[in-house]
């Protein structure tokens, strides 16, 4: 009985040393869940710093610090947010659903180049609780665990549609009418636009952290002289915020505005012949109407007179004047008229005397 409990004391010795060392967390109680609130030590992982300082939901980001692997396929980062100080992610458990889950590029054992998967998601969750960033980085490699400080992403920029008011509201752009751009995440001032290289100018910008919208008129000869009002091509728009982020989209645009003739109408409604041979003066026509073009026809028809001639315009005018000398005119009632092919756009009357 005296050598038993010796050992029983000893042992209960061991028992209270084993129990003691368990129970301490190495390296602190720093929330072995992802639970550090700005990136310090959990189980081995760093996290020291994030860039870009502030970025969009589709830029590459690094994430700098300690402990990673430096094989990619061994780190696992997603995105999601703090709750009561531990990492909350934005999905149920399920790889499927994991729209926060980000792409690692590339992977050292200081460095992680991560790309969200959705960024769509991203952006919507980033900001589903007010007008700043709520988004956090959990970084997962060997059963290690770190959470980077609060990511203040901007809002996503995103170039979505083009719609036309004067062509039945279609995604179709066209000179001289008027365009509008929608998207999202456009800065309120310094944003450049172009369509293949060349700069829209002159256009307004409607921004809201949700929707975003640019309208202007793409100018008469923006794709140059051609008549043919059927052709159509695709272009691509590049959109660049004031911070050098650029986005591209390509959309349909026919190439040549549409003409159109609004009004036709001769100076006086009556003139002397022998006034007009006497003075040098001419019949002046005035027509108004939207991109006016040099394959139009001009006709002056009467009882004694039927000639023609082209329409002397350059770069799609919306209104010009068609001059007749004495010569050119007869007796009679005349008529003035404007064609394209067989298609009649305009005309109007005068009267000729003695």
């Amino acid at each position: 009985m005296k050598k038993i409990l010796p050992l029983l004391f000893a042992f209960a010795i061991v028992l209270l040393n084993s129990c003691s060392k368990t129970g301490s967390s190495p390296g602190g109680s720093g929330g072995n869940n992802g639970g550090n609130n700005g990136g310090g030590n959990t189980n081995g992982i760093t996290v020291t710093s994030v860039t870009p300082d502030r970025p969009y939901p589709d830029d590459q980001i690094t994430i700098t610090g300690t402990g990673f692997k430096a094989d990619a396929t061994k780190d696992t980062v997603e995105f999601g947010r703090l709750i009561s100080g531990k990492f909350g992610a934005w999905h149920d458990g399920l790889d499927s659903q994991w729209a926060s889950r980000c792409t690692v590029v590339s992977a050292t054992a200081t460095q992680l180049v991560v790309r969200a998967v959705n960024t769509f998601q991203l952006d919507y969750n980033s900001f589903a609780s007010g007008p700043s960033s709520i988004a956090v980085m959990q970084v997962r490699t060997g059963g290690k665990k770190a959470v980077t400080p609060v990511v203040p992403f901007k809002r996503l920029l995103l170039l979505s549609s083009i719609t036309n008011p004067e062509l039945f509201n279609d995604a179709i752009g066209r000179p001289n009418d008027s365009l509008v751009i929608g998207g999202k995440g456009f800065a309120k001032s310094g944003v450049s636009v172009s369509i293949d290289g060349t700069p829209l100018t002159d256009f307004k910008i409607d921004s809201t952290p949700e929707y975003g919208q640019i309208t202007l008129r793409l100018p008469s000869t923006f794709f140059g002289g051609a008549n043919d009002e059927s052709l159509m091509a695709d272009k691509s728009m590049t959109l660049t915020n004031p911070d050098g982020k650029s986005v591209q989209k390509t959309f349909h645009f026919l190439l040549s505005p549409q003409m159109q003739v609004y009004g036709m109408q001769a100076e006086s409604s009556s003139y002397s012949l022998s006034g007009l041979n006497g003075s040098g003066g001419v019949v002046k026509v005035f027509v108004s109407g939207r991109a006016l073009k040099d394959d139009a026809v001009v006709k002056l028809g009467g009882v004694n007179i039927q000639s023609q001639a082209g329409l002397q315009v350059t770069g799609f005018p919306n209104s010009t004047v068609i001059t007749f000398s004495a010569g050119s005119l007869a007796l009679g009632t005349l008529q003035v008229s404007i064609w394209r092919g067989n298609t009649l756009y305009g005309a109007c009357t005068f009267k000729v005397n003695q």
